[in-house]
């Protein structure tokens, strides 16, 4: 059976790489194209990307996808996504869990996380970078992680 992640704020990043990466990790990416079709396409879905890009093709914010998430689908497990490197993109997303009102567990893409107990879990904001998928090692680590995250 094929699992579905959703693209849950879609952006030509995610698109463009994010979706191919899952495709060749056995999982169909859907994109959603409408807020108001979140809580069923998430309920239906082994995960949920979204993209913490500035604008994105559904017009609502990171935190405001995740905010909806986790009101909808309170289980499903979250991958952020961007161009920033991890180092980069940690305070935003620990300033976006601290907004949720979650004690997030946030990982990046390392061989020491991939087999981190937290992978899996809702609580948990694992986070690839678009040089993570351009780094062939990288990406294999990645492509572990997302099969360990997305169950």
């Amino acid at each position: 059976m094929t699992k579905t992640v959703l693209l849950a704020r879609p952006h030509p990043f995610i698109v463009s790489e994010m979706k191919p990466f899952l495709e060749d990790g056995g999982y169909v990416a859907a994109k959603l194209e409408n807020m108001a079709d979140l809580a069923t396409q998430a309920k239906n879905s082994a995960g949920v990307v979204i993209s913490l890009a500035i604008s994105s093709a559904i017009g609502v914010s990171a935190f405001e996808v995740l905010s909806q998430l986790r009101k909808d689908a309170p289980r499903t497990p979250v991958l952020f996504a961007a161009m920033l490197d991890f180092d980069s993109s940690k305070s935003n997303l620990t300033r976006l869990a601290e907004q949720a009102g979650m004690q997030a567990t946030i990982l990046g893409v390392a061989a020491g996380n991939e087999s981190a107990s937290a992978l899996g879990k809702p609580d948990t904001f694992f986070y690839i970078s678009k040089d993570d998928l351009a780094d062939p090692a990288r990406r294999a680590i990645a492509k572990r992680m997302i099969q360990r995250h997305f169950r």
